[in-house]
Order: C-alpha cells, then structure tokens, then sequence
C-alpha cells in the first residue's frame, strides 16, 4: 500500500527548506568592500582580472564581461553582424534570452528539434538551413551538452556561424572537451547559474574579429583606451547598446571563480545519487547524457511514462512540492505556454509595434510561428519535471528528494 500523499493530507517527507545555493561569504564581502573603499566603482581591474582568467580557465584567447547571460547572447549575435531577415537557427526549449539579441538584430529564428538529451537534434538542425541561415545556436540545457561534433561539421559544410549557449552549462564538457571552446563566439550567464553573482555574464572567443567588434558592441561602439579602437575619434562607431559591468560584481565573481568546481561537483554528485535511488522507477527516465560527456546538472531532468503513472507532468511535481521538495514541470509551459514559437512575442507577433518585421522582411510568405512544430521534443518535454541541483545538497537532502520522488511515483502507479 502507498503512502498517502502530502497533497491528499498526508505527512510531507520533508518541512525543512534546502541550503543556499551558493556560498556568498567573508572573502566575497572583502573584495566588494576593497572596491568600494578605492571609489572607482566603474568597469575596471577587476573585471579586466575576470575575463583574463575566465578566459584562462577554457583556454581560449578573449572574454567579454557584460552585465547578464541575455546580453552575452546579444554580443554574439552582434559580433557576426547579420543582415535582417537572415535566419538563425535555435532549440525552442531554452529562455528567451537565446534569441531575444537575434530578434533585437532583425534576425529570424528558426526553430530546431531535440532529442532525448534535450539539446538540438544535429538532423533537423540540416533539414532547417536555407540560403538565409547565417548561424546554430546550440544551448547546452540544463548542464548537458549538444552533439557539438555534428553541430560543427554542419556550420563548416554550410559555412555558417556556430554560437554555443552555455548559460546553464559552465565548465560541461562534450567527449572531454569544454564547452564555450568550439564555437565561434559562446555565450554565458552568471545570474544564478554555476556561476554567479547575482547577474553579469561573459563572451568567449578565439576569433579576433569576432572579439573586436563583441568588445565594441558591449560598450556603445566607443574607442576606449586599450580597446580595439583605441586612438581613434571619440564617436560611436556603430549602432551599440552599453552592457558593460562593474567593478562590484567584477570582485565577487573573481571570488566566485575560486569556488564554482566545488559547487559542479557536488551537484554532479547530487544528481548521479539521486538518478542511482531511484532507477527501479522505470516510469522515470532521466535526461540522456552521451558516454564521455559531462553533464554539470544546473538543472536534473526526467521525462515521465504518464500513461503508466496515469498522471501529467504538472500533476507529478505539484505533489513532489507538497512533499517538501521544490520541483518544476513541463519546460517553459510545455503543452501549455511553451515551447517558445507559442509564447506571444512570436506567436503574434508583438516585437516591433504592430508589423510582422522582420518575419516578412524580403519573404514572399511571413514566417507564422502559430504553425510551428517540434514533434519530438513536445512529445518529450511536456511529460518533463525537473529539480534544481544545489552545491549544499548533503545525503540526507539526497535521500529525501529520492524518497518523495518514490512517494509519488508509487502513490500514481498504486492508484491506477
């Protein structure tokens, strides 16, 4: 017999909240207070020091420090500079922030499938280019990393751009190589990510062109001293937001760097124990990882079998949250909001005014994302819940979640 569920009156397995997640102390608070006590408070040493060791750590040439993961993507986009209506293609299963600089540089998103490792799926990816695809941007969701072989045979075949989104993957690795270092230009986040200090984010890059013109296009297209235009003029070069960072969070980043292998590792801990407790659940199965990949489990994700459980998605993680165990369902609303071609922005569209721009900038027929469709990955993702993974996950945690999880799923299997 099951035990009753939280949700129907039961005793929640846990009452106690979960730890921090992240380990904000002393040592943070000094380099905050050293920065404030010298009064230059702007974009300077600090973040200088930031993005010659984050770029150091993945052992390529340049990094750009901008204010968050969204404008990294932004950047990226820029730094290849595309004409309106040219087509970038995208997973519809990753935040706005992926595509939101492609939309806001004209361009048209084009929308990829997944497959079970919940990353692009390298043959659709082929079946979506046309003469106007000018680059992939292939998002490493949740941790785990796209099949960036595939992926970077395709942009070289067709000659087009290849953007990693490692907003959700720092330090993940594909067949032992990091991500963030086989694209051309890759984007981070540091809001709550691996790596965090509460907002910010980064451009990697060992193109120099593509850093020249991604330095330029964080700062308002100004020639800054030891910049790449520097000497020049002072003007505006280009059309270019301001996405510089500050000295603050330069300072608790660079503390943060010193700390972030500590938290992957636990939270690669966390999620392998808890994928081990629960594997005779056959009902569950979690997000696929490629033998020699590395998944950093920002998030740990499993798609259910519903017509065995005889439950939805959303019906399983609100009983896992009465349980005392935070829990997500479907990604992005799957099978309600999303994925993103539903979301009202594109779906109307409600970008630019009233127009369609730029959906039928040079087209015979507007792109209409009201028709658009990945069947594989709505399929998948909207019998999805997920858990975020903490650094302070101890075994007790573990075991909890574990129990709770085999709660529900026997409570489902039982009353069917």
């Amino acid at each position: 017999m099951s035990e009753q569920l939280a949700i129907h009156g039961g005793t929640p397995v846990r009452t106690q909240p979960f730890g921090a997640t992240h380990d904000f102390g002393e040592e943070d608070i000094a380099a905050v207070s050293e920065v404030l006590r010298t009064g230059k408070v702007g974009k300077g040493s600090r973040v200088a020091q930031f993005e010659h060791d984050f770029a150091a750590r993945h052992g390529v040439k340049h990094a750009v420090a901008v204010n968050s993961g969204t404008s990294a993507m932004h950047l990226c986009i820029a730094a290849i500079n595309p004409d309106p209506g040219d087509e970038i293609i995208v997973t519809p299963w990753t935040s706005a922030g992926s595509l939101i600089g492609a939309l806001l540089y004209n361009c048209v998103p084009i929308f990829a499938d997944i497959d079970d490792t919940y990353t692009l799926d390298p043959a659709d990816v082929e079946a979506k280019i046309t003469p106007r695809t000018r680059a992939i941007i292939a998002v490493h969701l949740f941790g785990n990393p796209c099949d960036m072989a595939a992926l970077r045979e395709i942009a070289d075949r067709h000659k087009i751009f290849l953007i990693e989104d490692c907003c959700q993957a720092h330090f993940a690795e594909f067949q032992g190589q990091v991500v963030g270092t086989m694209g051309d230009i890759n984007g981070y986040s540091f809001g709550g990510k691996h790596l965090s200090a509460g907002m910010g984010g980064a451009v990697l890059t060992d193109n120099p062109v593509l850093w020249e013109r991604a330095v330029l296009f964080g700062d308002a297209a100004l020639p800054r001293a030891n910049g790449p235009y520097a000497g020049r003029p002072y003007a505006n070069y280009f059309l270019a937001p301001n996405y510089r960072i500050n000295d603050m969070i330069g300072a608790v980043l660079l503390t943060q760097l010193q700390k972030v292998d500590g938290y992957i590792e636990r939270k690669i801990h966390a999620a392998q124990e808890i994928i081990g407790q629960i594997s005779d659940i056959g009902e569950i199965t979690p997000q696929r990882v490629r033998p020699g990949d590395r998944n950093t489990y920002w998030v740990l994700g499993f798609t259910l079998d519903t017509d065995r459980l005889g439950c939805n998605a959303w019906e399983f993680a609100e009983a896992l949250n009465k349980e005392g165990i935070p829990a997500g369902g479907p990604y992005l609303g799957t099978g309600r909001e999303g994925p993103l071609y539903r979301n009202p922005f594109l779906a109307e569209p409600n970008c630019y005014g009233r127009s369609r721009f730029p959906f039928d900038y040079g087209r015979d027929k507007p792109i209409d994302y009201r028709h658009a469709v990945c069947p594989n990955g709505e399929a998948l993702m909207a019998r999805g819940f997920n858990i975020a993974m903490l650094p302070s996950l101890d075994e007790e945690d573990i075991r909890d979640i574990s129990h709770a999880i085999h709660k529900v799923a026997g409570h489902y299997l039982t009353d069917k």
